[in-house]
C-alpha cells in the first residue's frame, strides 16, 4: 500500500490497488498482489490467459483449498537447491510441487512418468507395472579403471618432482619466490577431467489436470573428484542417487496403481545396485602385481583388495 501500490490502477478482479513496480498482468491489465499469490501455473501459462479465463483459474484454485489442507506430507524428493520438489501425501493418495502452497494434485490426476539418465530409461511407469531398466554406468565406470590408475601415477610423479624441486630451493628462494613457485605449480598440476559417465537425471511427469500438463525437471548426475578420483567412490554416490530415484518412481507407481508390481529389464538389480569397480589381469603377474600396488599407493584400491587381488595372482 502507499508509495508502492497504485490506488489509480485497481486490481480488474478484487479491485485492489496493483504495484507501481512490475505488476503481473491479465490481458495488460495488472492484477493485486494477492491475486497474484494465487498463481500457481506452468510458465508462460498465465500470459496466454484472458481475465475470464484467470477468473476460471481463481475458482478453480480456492476449490482446490481444500486438498491443500488437508495435504500432509509424507515423503519429499529434492530436485536440486534450484530446481523444484516433489511433495507427496501417500495417506490421502496426493502430490505437490510446492512446499506449503500451490496446486494439490490427486494421484489420478498422474497418468505416467518417466525418470532417465541422458535420455536412457531407468524407471518408468508401465500398465500395472513399475519398469526399472538396467544402467550400463557400473560396467563404464569399470572399464575407465586403467584411466584412473595412470593419473593417480601421473599425479604421484608431479608431486615427487614438486617435492624435489621445493627441497632445492627452499634454502635460496624468498617467500615471494616461493609463492609464485607454487602458484606456477598449482596452475599445471594434473587434474582429472575425465567426463563422467552421466551428465544429468531427468524426471518427467504427465498430467492430467486443466492447468499443469506436465511437469519436467533435470537433476545434476555425480562428478568425478578431479583431484582424487575413485571408481568406488563414483559408484557409490551414483548408486545413492538412483535408488532414491527409485523410490520416488515406486512411489509414484503406487498413486497411479496402488497394486502396481515392478518388472526389471537388462540385468536385474544392476540400475539400483551397482557393481563394485573390477579390473581384468593380464598374462604378466609381477606387473599386474606393480600396477595394482601403485592403485593401492594413490587410494584407488584397499589394502583388502589389493591383498585379495595378490593372493590371486600368485594362486595362493
Amino acid at each position: 500500500m502507499g508509495l508502492f501500490s497504485n490506488n489509480k490502477k485497481l486490481c480488474p478482479i478484487c479491485g485492489n490497488p496493483t504495484p507501481r513496480l512490475l505488476p503481473t498482468k491479465i490481458d495488460g491489465q495488472p492484477i493485486c498482489k494477492e491475486c497474484d499469490s494465487k498463481i500457481d501455473l506452468p510458465t508462460g501459462a498465465v500470459n496466454q490467459m484472458s481475465l475470464t479465463d484467470f477468473k476460471k483459474y481463481l475458482v478453480d484454485f480456492q476449490d482446490n483449498q481444500a486438498l491443500q489442507a488437508e495435504f500432509t506430507t509424507t515423503y519429499r524428493f529434492n530436485i536440486g537447491f534450484w530446481g523444484c520438489s516433489v511433495f507427496l501425501d501417500e495417506t490421502h493418495g496426493l502430490f505437490r510441487m510446492k512446499e506449503d502452497s500451490g496446486w494439490v494434485f490427486q494421484g489420478k490426476e498422474l497418468k505416467s512418468f518417466r525418470i532417465s539418465e541422458d535420455r536412457s530409461p531407468l524407471f518408468e511407469s508401465g500398465s500395472g507395472t513399475l519398469k526399472c531398466t538396467a544402467s550400463d554406468v557400473p560396467a563404464r565406470v569399470n572399464a575407465m579403471a586403467d584411466t584412473i590408475a595412470r593419473f593417480h601415477m601421473e599425479k604421484q610423479e608431479f608431486e615427487r618432482r614438486e617435492a624435489m624441486e621445493g627441497l632445492h630451493r627452499c634454502m635460496d628462494e624468498t617467500n615471494e619466490e616461493r609463492r609464485e613457485r607454487e602458484r606456477t605449480n598449482d596452475l599445471y598440476r594434473p587434474r582429472f577431467d575425465v567426463p563422467a559417465p552421466v551428465k544429468e537425471f531427468r524426471v518427467e511427469l504427465t498430467l492430467d489436470h486443466p492447468y499443469w500438463k506436465s511437469f519436467d525437471e533435470k537433476i545434476s548426475a555425480p562428478e568425478f573428484d578431479r583431484d582424487y578420483p575413485r571408481a568406488e567412490d563414483y559408484l557409490r554416490t551414483y548408486r545413492e542417487q538412483t535408488e532414491e530415484l527409485h523410490l520416488l518412481a515406486s512411489k509414484l507407481m503406487r498413486m497411479i496403481d496402488p497394486n502396481a508390481g515392478e518388472t526389471r529389464i537388462g540385468g536385474g538389480a544392476q540400475s539400483v545396485q551397482a557393481a563394485q569397480p573390477t579390473v581384468t589381469l593380464p598374462t604378466d603377474a609381477v606387473s599386474e602385481i606393480q600396477k595394482y600396488k601403485a592403485l593401492l599407493d594413490a587410494g584407488v584400491l584397499t589394502e583388502e583388495e589389493f591383498s585379495a587381488k595378490k593372493r590371486q595372482l600368485l594362486g595362493i
